[in-house]
């Protein structure tokens, strides 16, 4: 992980970008005379440069806005604290702790955090008064300015970065349906499905090619959830006896990731809708033929219907992308809703990711979150105290060492570590020998910053400690534009690194996060919290008397918090080490069903919020009954426990609220609809039910027959 240089993630066009707007100030400062007015825009820049560098373009801008604003708002009050070390300490403190929790929302946001928090860091190294202070936030502010200006330009399209981020996903999980039990497989699609909801679900799709796109995410999940389970079933007949069939099982995965291949090269260029369906085709018959092999075996039907609810979503994943190349209108691939879903409003309060409302219900002990900021912030104050009063020259390095490399996660962490280490160590080094051979003249330092700071943004994703290397270079060489001290720079600066990031891994390992001992209770407490949401929302259309918005608020934040303690636990085992294996295609795929029920959830409160008066619905009382019911049992296996719950036949309640809702059409029409839009959302509930019910007991059987084996 230390030494892995991954091509595909080299970013060049933007990170010629971003030099130029870091580069630029000093050049003009050079120009004119004002080297420490460059120096300090420059600084600025350089905080924005490598926030520009991902992301679509509106999200990239709000970042961006964002952190310019922190930047300088945090260096203001870092400079003003500079004389009170103790305070200067506390505060330091406060905003790693916002960092750690910023988190719970997403990458962006911690981001913001964490590029706000090195800037108070930088300025508590000078003493300035406060209209010091004040117009070196101002010249901070600028080069920010100045980065989201040139960031505009060269990227006015609207869908060029969501139609990247699409192929990639799609080759993904071709490389997935290849084989998906390869651990890089898993992470990578987990990592780039993970990406793409933050991106998507943060931008309202507008026009008719970006409306396209968020379908194909949509599809890219669903997709990714049914390949999963009917890869473990596949595996499971093999293992049980099918052994003969390997082969036929390989083709089959072959063909799969030729079909994802072919959408990923169609959602920029047309492909050969004739050799797709030549793919289809050739799969069916290989289905086809395991099945005539052994028609009375339950697995290979099993096999054979898993199959064709995975060939649905790809074909419909194929209609839409044929729909971007052709000027007729795109075919839905889902049901039309009907026309009152369409009509209601938007409430904030109850939308899926609010971040003020993930912030607070994240604000306890119980969230993984909430732990690694108090554990961000503990390791930030020993390191402010190390750095304010230990005899070190420009000791402010190791607190930002610290930062950089404490991660919530055991293999980030660790790699960061090692990474920031070697890399600044070598930076140090190869500057200093470079500067002792050269004349340090302001031209020199410019050539140098040009490579190098295209270098650090260009690397940045694809080597961190490449990055680091050219990191270091980089302000070692900006400093040295007022402080010609280069060898003592690189000096200063290795020690501190080694200072802040030996504290940050010591601190890990005195306080580590093992998740994949919690993996399982964590997606328990999921379902439970969805499952209390659930009833309070139901029981509010059974009987609009019990409607209680304080009780159904409270199940909102559990869930939430539910939510990001699965999600943080899933995303940690992930990057622990081998030694702990856990099964990582089921868990990830039962917390997207999680996530879609929390969406149907969410839709039912929202059109509470719309119609609060309307008539009581008493005949839902046994669905309710029979869906908490499925999710209660989903989460006692989960904990390994036995469950006494029978669940009633839930297709026969179905059944029978599809008759009365049939003859309340002609007897009360407000009902009648209320009743169709509760129907349409526990079908969608019950669908993502029965999934993971399945994947459930593809691991289970598995496990058993593991246990067997062995014995």
């Amino acid at each position: 992980m230390v030494f892995r240089f991954d091509r595909s993630q080299l970013v060049i066009i933007r990170s010629i970008v971003s030099t130029i707007g870091f580069v630029l100030p000093l050049v003009l400062g050079v120009i004119t005379g004002h080297i420490i007015e460059g120096v300090s825009i420059a600084g600025g820049a350089s905080s924005l440069g490598s926030v520009s560098l991902t992301s679509t373009h509106r999200i990239r801008l709000r970042t961006m806005i964002l952190v310019g604003l922190g930047v300088a708002i945090s260096a203001c009050i870092g400079a003003l604290t500079e004389p009170y070390p103790w305070l200067s300490i506390l505060t330091i403190g406060i905003w790693s702790f916002a960092t750690g929790l910023l988190l719970a929302i997403n990458q962006n946001a911690m981001i913001i955090g964490l590029q706000s928090t090195i800037a108070m860091i930088i300025l508590t190294h000078f003493t300035l008064s406060p209209v010091q202070a004040l117009l070196q936030a101002l010249l901070m502010f600028i080069g920010a300015l100045l980065q989201i200006m040139l960031s505009v330009i060269p990227f006015r399209q609207k869908v060029g970065s969501e139609s990247q981020l699409l192929i990639t996903i799609y080759q993904s999980l071709a490389d997935y349906a290849e084989d998906p039990n390869d651990i890089d497989n898993i992470r990578q699609i987990s990592s780039d499905l993970r990406r793409a909801e933050d991106i998507f679900t943060t931008n309202k799709p507008v026009g008719k090619k970006a409306k396209i796109f968020y379908r194909l995410f949509e599809q890219a999940g669903s997709i990714r959830l049914r390949l999963t389970i009917m890869s473990d079933t596949l595996q499971l007949f093999i293992e049980q006896g099918g052994e003969q069939y390997e082969q036929t099982a390989a083709e089959i995965r072959k063909e799969l990731k030729n079909i994802l291949n072919a959408m990923a090269e169609d959602i920029t260029q047309t492909a050969l809708a004739d050799k797709q369906t030549q793919r289809y085709e050739y799969i069916d018959r290989l289905i086809k033929e395991l099945v005539q092999h052994e028609p009375d075996n339950y697995k290979l039907q099993q096999i054979q219907i898993h199959y064709k609810s995975l060939r649905a979503h790809l074909r419909n994943a194929d209609k839409l992308n044929r729909s971007t190349h052709k000027s007729r209108p795109v075919l839905a691939w889902r049901p039309q809703l009907p026309q009152w879903r369409v009509q209601l409003k938007a409430h904030t309060r109850v939308q899926l990711k609010n971040p003020l409302s993930t912030i607070q219900a994240n604000l306890t002990l119980q969230s993984t979150v909430f732990r690694h900021a108090i554990r961000l912030a503990i390791v930030m104050v020993i390191a402010s105290m190390i750095y304010r009063f230990s005899p070190l020259e420009r000791s402010y390095w190791i607190p930002i060492s610290a930062i950089l490399v404490l991660r919530p996660d055991f293999t980030t962490t660790f790699t960061r570590g090692i990474a920031r280490l070697l890399g600044t160590m070598l930076g140090a080094l190869s500057i200093s020998l470079l500067l002792d051979i050269l004349p340090p003249t302001y031209t020199t330092l410019l050539i140098i910053e040009v490579i190098v700071t295209f270098g650090a943004y260009a690397l940045l994703i694809a080597n961190y400690g490449m990055f680091s290397y050219f990191m270091t270079i980089e302000i070692i060489v900006l400093l040295n534009f007022v402080d010609k001290h280069t060898i003592e720079l690189g000096i200063y600066r290795t020690v501190d690194t080694i200072i802040g990031g030996m504290l940050a891994l010591i601190v890990y390992l005195l306080w580590p996060t093992w998740e994949h001992l919690r993996i399982s209770t964590r997606i328990a407490d999921r379902l439970e919290a969805l499952n209390y949401y659930y009833i309070e929302v139901i029981n509010a259309y059974i009987d609009p008397d019990n409607y209680d918005p304080a009780s159904i608020l409270e199940c909102r934040k559990q869930a939430r918090l539910a939510r990001t303690n699965a999600e943080a636990s899933v995303n940690q085992a992930l990057k622990e080490p081998e030694k702990y294996p856990f099964d990582k295609n089921t868990t990830q795929c039962m917390l997207t069903n999680a996530e879609q029920i929390a969406e149907n959830i969410i839709s039912l409160e929202a059109y509470l919020l719309n119609m609060p008066s309307h008539p009581p619905l008493p005949m839902l009382a046994p669905l309710e009954a029979a869906i908490a019911g499925m999710l209660e049992s989903l989460s006692a296996t989960l904990r390994g426990e036995q469950t006494n719950t029978s669940v009633p036949d839930v297709d026969s309640i179905l059944r029978q609220l599809e008759a009365k809702r049939s003859k309340l059409r002609t007897q009360d029409k407000i009902a009648s609809a209320r009743l169709s839009f509760v129907l349409f959302e526990s079908r969608l509930i019950i669908s993502n039910i029965h999934a993971m019910q399945q994947l459930l007991y593809t691991q289970i059987e598995a496990k058993q027959t593991g246990d067997l084996a062995s014995a």
